[in-house]
């Protein structure tokens, strides 16, 4: 058997393709299908085409291929994939090892018990841990600091001036926000590479 682990689009478009070829697999998943795109802030939207969402066997159907969706409705075109060819996915199962197994196979020791598989593919994305710089550690104890995974909306931090580090698309989204919300805020630049042409905002 085949254990696919995390059901993000990764996840799910490699459940689709084994599916496609009779492969027997299960996808594990933490928490929700979708988590990481769950846990993005409010207002957060795609900053490239709607046309680039397409899955393998599930094109993009809506009505704006040349917008930009919001959380939410990334979400639920997922959702709808899944749904598409019923991909296995058992959720709230975390994986907390993978060690070899007898004959090159492998063991997922998980939280509903341990798993025998003969692939095993990894689907949990990148930059999944925050990163804050050494200097974050001087801060002032009454400053808040929060790391943009936490971040909701600007209902959710104290009146005053904001300082965004990290002007990649996060902080450039987390920004624009700020601002509009009638803060005033300040854009710590980095080395993040910057395409012209690639909006950062919901409309734009």
């Amino acid at each position: 058997m085949v254990v696919v682990v995390g059901a993000g689009q990764a996840g799910l478009a490699v459940s689709h393709e084994l599916m496609a070829t009779g492969v027997d697999h299960i996808v594990l998943e933490r928490r929700t299908l979708g988590q990481t795109w769950r846990s993005r802030w409010d207002s957060f939207c795609l900053v490239t085409p709607n046309w680039t969402m397409s899955l393998p066997g599930f094109p993009y159907d809506g009505h704006e291929p040349e917008g930009f969706v919001p959380r939410d409705e990334i979400v639920r075109y997922l959702e709808r994939y899944a749904n598409s060819f019923a991909a296995p996915i058992r959720e709230g199962v975390e994986v907390q090892s993978l060690e070899a197994g007898a004959g090159g196979s492998f063991v997922l020791k998980t939280s509903a018990g341990e798993i025998d598989a003969k692939i095993v593919v990894l689907a949990t994305g990148a930059y999944q841990r925050p990163h804050r710089p050494p200097i974050a550690t001087a801060f002032p104890r009454k400053l808040l600091v929060v790391d943009a995974e936490d971040y909701t909306n600007p209902g959710m931090l104290p009146p005053g001036r904001a300082l965004v580090v990290g002007s990649g698309q996060t902080g450039c989204q987390l920004s624009e926000e700020l601002h509009d919300s009638g803060r005033e805020v300040f854009l710590a630049c980095g080395r993040a590479p910057w395409t012209p042409g690639v909006s950062t905002g919901a409309t734009s």
